[in-house]
Parts: structure tokens; sequence; C-alpha cells
């Protein structure tokens, strides 16, 4: 085999070798550490929803008059907990117009023009982020459901 060919050949597999050398630091920075992350931060926060009726009732052992009672507990707070959310949105909704008017008053006109643009770019990054998470109808989970709603 001449000289040529065999340099060739320990080029392509010292290029094969690093090739997976790389892909391999890279994929267990980028995908194992990086799901191992987001699962410590998800252990450390909890639960992102109550628990349904449905597994409460699985993990307490309720009884059907139990269940009912419960869900009939659920449903009469339901009124008052959608209230306080009216209330807060509204009140968080007059601090935010009152801290922007005080800035505005400290801020430039092109100032001004830069913070408009960055929270019309927040506003829709938060919707696109409301809508990948919302679920879709096809790929419903208990946690999803209404409190109060029995399977």
């Amino acid at each position: 085999m001449p000289d040529r060919y065999k340099l060739w050949l320990v080029l392509a597999l010292v290029a094969a070798f690093g090739a997976g050398l790389l892909g391999g630091i890279f994929s267990e920075r980028y995908y194992f550490h990086g799901r191992r992350h987001a699962q410590l931060a998800r252990s450390q926060r909890g639960p992102a929803h109550f628990p349904s009726l449905e597994q409460l009732a699985k993990d307490l052992g309720l009884s059907a008059g139990q269940q009912d009672q419960i869900k009939k507990i659920f449903e009469d707070n339901d009124a008052q907990l959608k209230e306080l959310r009216s209330e807060m949105d509204t009140r968080l909704g007059t601090i935010r117009s009152a801290l922007k008017a005080k800035m505005d008053a400290v801020l430039t006109p092109e100032q001004k023009a830069k913070l408009e643009a960055r929270i019309r770019e927040h506003v829709q990054q938060r919707k696109r982020d409301s809508e990948r998470r919302r679920p879709r109808p096809d790929r419903e989970r208990p946690q999803d459901k209404p409190t109060g709603e029995m399977k």
C-alpha cells in the first residue's frame, strides 16, 4: 500500500475519532446535563399544580360521598378565587401604569421608544410561551384539568 493511501487512512481515522469525541462531549454537556439541571429545578420547586380531585381520591382513598363533598367545596370556592385573580390583575395593571408613567418622566423620547419596543417584545414572548404551555386537546393531563373536575 503506497504511503499516500496510508496517510489518508490515518487522517480519516483521526478525523472520525475526533468527531466522535466532540460529539460525545457536546451531547453529554447539552443533552444529559441539560436534562439533569431541568429535573433538579423541577424537583426543588415542587409540583406545578395541586393534585386533581381524581388524584386526591386515589391517594387519600376517598369514598364517593367524600369526593362529592370535596368537589362541592372546590366549586364553592371557585368564584372567590376568580374574583381574587381579577382584583390582582386590576391592581397589578394600576401599579404597572404608575411605574411606567414615572419611568417615562425620566426617559428621553428615544429611550421611551426603545422601552416601548422592549415591552412589546416581552408581551409577544409571553404570549408565545403561554401558547406553547397550553395543553393540546389530544394530550390532556390530569393536572391541567380545572380544580374540582372529576374524570
